[in-house]
């Protein structure tokens, strides 16, 4: 069926162009914030300044870190240096005890060592032995070898000193141009200086 108007008429038919809207009205251009502006302004600058902070924290941090590890490395070398150190001291202290009661069974040993001793220097050369006072009263005992024995050859010079300064089971022995330390002591001390590196 047509549609017609009031009249009778047949009505035209129409579309959308027909009616006349406004044209869409422009967006409007925001005008600049200023307080917005300094925000993000502030806002990107803490950010920057917050993160060189950061990273100068971070580079203290593993540099202390890295100080600590060199003082533990360095620690742990000389804990394990020392530990060495005591160990060898008491093997140094054990021998020492053995010496001692080895001393105490068969005192004339003393003698041993002298005899010893007396072959660094020539036949020819006066020496001079300093022992304990009580081991040399051992050794001029009647029933030990006699201290000229000792010397190595009947009739050379040597001349005994009791010397309370010299532990027993020692003796020094001094000669023109040289002295033997036969002490105990200082034979253990020279080891352990050996076994410890420390040569001086």
């Amino acid at each position: 069926m047509v549609p017609r108007d009031d009249a009778g008429r047949q009505a035209e038919p129409w579309c959308l162009d027909d009616f006349a809207f406004p044209p869409p009205a422009e967006s409007p251009v925001s005008a600049p914030d200023p307080i917005a502006d300094a925000y993000a302004l502030g806002f990107e600058e803490g950010r920057r300044e917050g993160e060189v902070a950061e990273q100068a924290r971070l580079r203290a941090a593993r540099r202390t870190t890295e100080e600590a590890l060199d003082v533990i490395r360095a620690n742990e070398e000389r804990w394990s240096d020392s530990i060495d150190e005591n160990i060898i001291a008491l093997a140094i202290a054990a021998a020492r005890h053995v010496v001692d009661r080895e001393l105490a069974i068969d005192p004339a040993l003393v003698g041993q060592i002298v005899a010893r001793a007396l072959e660094a220097f020539p036949i020819d050369q006066p020496v001079r032995v300093r022992l304990n006072p009580g081991d040399l009263a051992v050794l001029s005992a009647d029933d030990t070898p006699s201290l000229d024995d000792l010397a190595g050859v009947p009739g050379r010079s040597a001349h005994w000193i009791a010397d309370a300064r010299v532990v027993s089971g020692g003796c020094i022995v001094e000669g023109r141009d040289r002295i033997v330390d036969g002490r105990v002591d200082s034979a253990l001390e020279r080891v352990y200086r050996r076994l410890t590196h420390q040569h001086a």
